[in-house]
C-alpha cells in the first residue's frame, strides 16, 4: 500500500513559441481535488538560449530523486533540443507528451488533435480547480493570447486566438515605417495611462486596453457570469488585475502536463 503522504517530484517542460519554461512540481499521494501540483524551482529561456543544465541538476540533487522528467510544447525544435542534449545524469530522457488522446479530458471541437496542447493542458489543470457545477473560461496571454472554455460537465468545447502582447508589437513595429519598437519588458511593466502622450505611451495604451477590451469581450460572449476565469501566462498577471472576477495561476500549462504525466504513471502501476 502507497504511503498516502509520500511526497513526489517530477520536472516539466513546456517548450513554447518563444520561451523554455521548465518547472519543478511536488505533491502527494492526498493531494485532494482543487490542488494542482505545487511549483517548488522555475525558470525560463528564451529558444535559442542554453538550456540551464547545472540548474537542474541543483534542483535534482535538493529533491533526492524525482519521477522521470516529462516535456510538451508547440515548438518541436526545441523539444528535440532537450532531449537529444539531456545529460545521463538526470535520469531519463524526459517522456514527450504529445497523443491527446490519452488526456482525462473530453474535447469537443471540429478537429480535435489539433488543438494546441498548451490550450488542452490548461484545461486539464482548470477541471481540477473550477467548482464542479460551473463553466470555465481561461485565459493564456503569451505569445498568443488564447481565451478558451471548458464546459460544466469538464470537456474542452474550443475558444478564440489573437495575437498576444508581444506579437502585436512586433507587428506594429515591421509593418509600418516609422513605429518604435515596443519591449515586452515595457509591456508588462505597469498598467498604462489611456491617454498615451507620446508614440511609445501610446502603443502601449492601445495594445493594453485593446488586449483587454477583446478578453473582456470573448469572456461575456463565450460563457458571461456563469463562468469561473482563471488567468495564465506571461502578460496574464497584468491582465488578470483587471478582470476582478479571476483568478490568476501562473502554471497551468506545466501543472497540467504533470496531472497528465501522473495520471498515465498511476493507469501503469494499476496495469501491471
Amino acid at each position: 500500500m502507497s504511503n498516502p503522504l509520500a511526497v513526489h517530484h517530477r520536472l516539466a517542460i513546456d517548450a513554447g513559441n518563444t520561451r523554455i519554461k521548465l518547472g519543478l512540481f511536488a505533491w502527494s499521494n492526498a493531494r485532494p481535488r482543487g490542488e494542482l501540483p505545487s511549483c517548488v524551482e522555475r525558470a525560463v529561456v528564451l529558444s535559442h538560449e542554453p538550456i540551464p543544465w547545472e540548474l537542474l541538476a541543483q534542483w535534482q540533487s535538493a529533491t533526492g530523486s524525482w519521477q522521470p522528467a516529462v516535456i510538451a510544447g508547440s515548438n518541436p525544435r526545441d523539444v528535440e533540443r532537450v532531449q537529444t542534449n539531456w545529460p545521463s545524469s538526470l535520469g531519463s530522457v524526459p517522456h514527450i507528451v504529445a497523443n491527446t488522446d490519452d488526456f482525462p479530458l473530453p474535447i469537443r471541437v471540429d478537429e480535435p488533435r489539433r488543438v494546441g496542447i498548451d490550450r488542452l493542458l490548461n484545461a486539464v489543470a482548470v477541471n481540477e480547480l473550477r467548482s464542479p457545477d460551473r463553466p470555465a473560461i481561461i485565459v493564456d496571454s503569451g505569445t498568443a493570447t488564447t481565451v478558451d472554455v471548458v464546459a460544466e460537465d469538464g470537456t474542452f468545447v474550443g475558444g478564440a486566438i489573437l495575437p498576444g502582447l508581444a506579437l502585436s508589437a512586433k507587428a506594429l513595429h515591421e509593418y509600418t515605417a516609422l513605429l518604435p519598437l515596443v519591449s515586452v519588458l515595457e509591456l508588462g511593466q505597469a498598467t498604462p495611462e489611456p491617454l498615451g502622450r507620446n508614440t511609445r505611451a501610446a502603443i502601449r495604451s492601445g495594445l493594453f486596453w485593446g488586449q483587454l477590451g477583446a478578453v473582456k469581450e470573448l469572456i461575456e460572449r463565450q460563457a458571461g457570469a456563469e463562468a469561473e476565469v482563471f488567468v495564465t501566462g506571461g502578460g496574464g498577471a497584468l491582465l488578470a488585475t483587471h478582470l476582478p472576477y479571476a483568478r490568476f495561476e501562473s502554471h497551468l500549462p506545466l501543472q497540467g502536463l504533470v496531472l497528465v504525466a501522473e495520471r498515465a504513471r498511476s493507469s501503469a502501476t494499476a496495469s501491471s
